[in-house]
């Protein structure tokens, strides 16, 4: 990328701005499945609140099996087939999920499959994703590239969210999650359409996958501050999706909420986080990293036991849209 082009900004880069219409894509179509999966799971095939938190576990379980593996992998390959394999075989999966429900055959298990499935290609194509963009632009442009990338993590989680509710109320959810899996060949499409040619990786004298691993799981243990913060956003992930996992069967049983409110709820409370990120540098700034980050999971603890609270107290939706 010359001068001239850096100076009037990486999406001036056709190449790149290629990659970053497929990836806001692929964000989007995440964050869509994330709520019309578990909404048609509810409305449409009666499951259980555990059986909805399955869901849950079957599509991030691909993370803790292959996650650390998927990374040390991908710097022995090229990138680019494997996201545009990635998009095409989650299109595949999702697509299943509407002509099953058009059968009448669409089951659980099937959804457990699909979203497992879907999955294992969604750590792949992240993955390959963060470790294709150095390969693409040159180093001066990494920090624009990754603030383009991490804006569409963003907007997808947002739009996402509101976007997939409201498609479920206006044309059910399997009719939702077939216009996802649209959304993930046209982002392959745009993948497929970037010029430049990925060089091949130099593999390593004496590549060892599990030594590499280990190395690094050592390093991160052993180290005083990494330790302590990657422990503090496990426990904090761990109860965050125990409640994720849950929450669309309180607000459609217990709260009656329609998907297209549900959908608004999550929207409003992740552009809360984005006030949040906005406002992170400063108040870290003003009372210490350490310090911000302990009172932000305390402060975050206590909200959710304030609307759990409410809740048994007779609160109703604004609880939740005020957290």
């Amino acid at each position: 990328m010359t001068v001239e082009a850096r100076r009037r900004g990486i999406l001036r880069d056709p190449d790149f701005r290629r990659f970053w219409t497929a990836d806001l894509l692929s964000q989007l179509g995440i964050r869509l499945g994330m709520l019309a999966v578990p909404l048609l799971a509810v409305l449409e095939l009666t499951a259980s609140a555990f059986e909805v938190s399955l869901l849950r576990a079957f599509e991030t379980a691909a993370w803790l099996l292959i996650g650390l593996f998927a990374g040390a992998w991908m710097d022995r390959i090229r990138c680019k087939p494997v996201m545009i394999t990635a998009d095409l075989a989650r299109a595949a999966f999702f697509a299943s999920v509407p002509v099953a429900a058009a059968f009448g055959v669409l089951t659980l298990a099937q959804l457990y499959v699909v979203l497992f499935l879907a999955g294992v290609m969604t750590v792949l194509f992240d993955v390959a994703h963060s470790t294709y963009l150095p390969r693409l632009v040159d180093r001066e442009d990494l920090v624009a590239g990754n603030a383009k990338l991490a804006a569409n993590h963003s907007v997808g989680a947002v739009a996402g969210q509101g976007i997939g509710g409201y498609l479920v109320q206006w044309f059910t959810a399997p009719a939702a999650i077939g216009l996802n899996a649209l959304g993930f060949v046209w982002s392959a499409l745009w993948l497929r359409s970037i010029r430049a040619v990925e060089a091949r990786p130099v593999p390593a004298e004496q590549p060892h996958l599990r030594r590499e691993i280990g190395a690094g799981l050592r390093f991160v243990v052993r180290h005083p501050l990494l330790r302590p913060i990657a422990l503090t956003s496990a426990t904090t992930m761990l109860f965050q999706a125990a409640n994720n996992a849950i929450i669309v069967v309180f607000l459609v049983r217990e709260l009656g909420l329609s998907a297209g409110k549900i959908g608004l709820l999550g929207m409003i409370g992740l552009l809360g986080a984005l006030v949040a990120a906005a406002a992170t540098e400063r108040i870290s700034r003003r009372v210490g990293h350490a310090r911000a980050m302990w009172i932000t999971a305390l402060t975050n603890g206590l909200g959710f036991c304030w609307s759990r609270w409410r809740s048994r107290d007779g609160g109703s939706a604004s609880t939740y849209w005020a957290l």
